[in-house]
Parts: structure tokens; C-alpha cells; sequence
């Protein structure tokens, strides 16, 4: 899994204010949602470009998957005429809707949502503005809880030098001051066992440096428990609403 390579598009992305019809590629190097990917890039504001893993003002209460087609409303009551969506239309209707990952090439948009009604979620895009999407089945809201714990594997972001220093540390316990836990040398991924507040209690994964990893494409916790001397330990996830950790949504 470590060993493949994401192919990197030719052209680069076009940022939204140069080109008022189109949202431009996509940067396919920048993929936080498989466990493949390498790299990350933080956008600290909107600026018109969309990349896979976008910040936001807000992490909010959780996470909003939208289906292929969907409708985002500008008011909570639905009342007003809706943006129609469609993910595989890249150049028409995707257009300035940037959301937290943003992946249409996938069938990926989920939307931070910073609180619900009984009719809407409140969610934002461009990384501050406030849309409303309809609270029908076809859109799954899930907690933070549930959107960490059910990943196929986390790892720590990486400071954006050469170094690429891994940021945070695994403690024992839920809390900066607790004791440090030493992690294997290596490209590190953990399986996440619970999340809570800030803070998420990990498991390395111990075959995921393994050159033939045979549980290469499940998620973690199909196999976790297999690890022969498991290290366990809590990474801090969240802090002053930046998110630490790399959260990967597919093999």
C-alpha cells in the first residue's frame, strides 16, 4: 500500500477567480482520504482553490456525506430555490462549492456541519460560508466520533518543511502531559479504537510496513487485533478547531 504512487495531474489547479465557469483539476497528489497518499496541504482560507482535504472556520458537530446529486439551500426552512449538485459535473454545477473533502472524482463531498434543525444541517463550504442541506436519508450525518472511528486508518499530520515532522506525540494517557509511547520506525499508521473530546486512543498498525501486507485494502479494524505486540496509546486529534490527523476514508 505504501509502495503506490498517486499520479500526479499535469496541469495545476486554476483557482475559481481566474476562471468563472470552471473549478479546474483536481490536485491528485494531495489525498488524505486514501491511506496510499503521503502528502497534505492546509489551505488556511478560501482563496478559490478546492483541494481533497480543505480546512474550515469551524470542525463543528460532525460531518455530512452527501449523495451524487444533492441540493444545497441558503436558508434552514428549504423554502428558497436550491443549487442543484451533481459531482460528476465538474465544470458546471461544482462550481465554488468547495467542501471539507472534496473528492467528486470519488463520489466524495463531506461538509462540516456546524449544527442541525429538524429539516436541514448547517454545514459550510468555501471554508466559512453557511449553506443548508436537507436532513433526507440519502445524506448521512455522522458525529466526529463515528466519522474517526470508523476510518480505515489515521495518522498524524506532518509539518510542511523538509522534514516532514510528524506533529503531536502518542501519550499514554489522554493528555499533554501524560508519558510519550514510542512508535516503530517507519511510515506510520494507527487504527483508531475511541475518540474522546480532543483527544482519540490509537493501535499502531503494525503491518501497514510490511512489504506484503496481507490485510492491504480492509479497514484496520478487520485486523488490528492480530498484532502480535500491540502499542497502543492517544494522539490529540483536534486543537483550537485545527484538525491534527489525516483521516483516511478508503484502502
Amino acid at each position: 500500500m505504501k509502495n503506490l504512487i498517486v499520479a500526479v495531474l499535469a496541469v495545476s489547479l486554476f483557482s475559481c477567480a481566474d476562471n468563472k465557469n470552471k473549478i479546474g483539476p483536481i490536485k491528485k497528489e494531495i489525498i488524505p482520504v486514501r491511506k496510499d497518499s503521503s502528502t497534505t496541504t492546509l489551505i488556511p482560507h478560501f482563496d478559490g482553490r478546492c483541494n481533497i482535504d480543505n480546512d474550515v472556520s469551524s470542525l463543528g458537530i460532525g460531518m455530512v456525506i452527501v449523495p451524487l446529486k444533492f441540493s444545497l439551500y441558503d436558508d434552514s426552512l428549504l423554502k428558497g430555490e436550491p443549487q442543484l449538485v451533481d459531482m460528476y459535473e465538474k465544470y458546471d454545477s461544482l462550481n465554488n462549492v468547495c467542501s471539507c473533502v472534496f473528492d467528486p472524482e470519488y463520489g466524495l463531498m463531506h461538509f462540516a456541519c456546524t449544527g442541525k434543525t429538524d429539516r436541514a444541517y448547517r454545514v459550510l463550504i468555501n471554508y466559512s460560508q453557511v449553506k443548508w442541506l436537507p436532513r433526507e436519508k440519502d445524506y448521512q450525518f455522522k458525529t466526529w466520533e463515528q466519522y474517526v472511528e470508523s476510518s480505515f486508518g489515521i495518522r498524524r499530520k506532518t509539518t510542511s518543511d523538509s522534514t516532514r515532522t510528524p506533529i503531536g506525540l502518542v501519550r499514554k494517557d489522554p493528555s499533554d502531559l501524560a508519558d510519550t509511547v514510542s512508535i516503530p520506525a517507519g511510515k506510520e499508521m494507527f487504527c483508531a479504537m475511541q475518540v474522546k473530546g480532543d483527544w482519540v486512543k490509537v493501535q499502531y498498525d503494525c503491518f501497514y510496513n510490511s512489504d506484503n501486507n496481507p490485510y492491504e485494502g480492509q479497514p484496520c479494524r478487520n485486523y488490528i487485533n492480530k498484532c502480535a505486540n500491540p502499542i497502543t496509546g492517544w494522539l490529540r486529534w483536534r486543537q483550537d478547531n485545527k484538525q491534527l490527523i489525516d483521516i483516511f476514508l478508503m484502502p
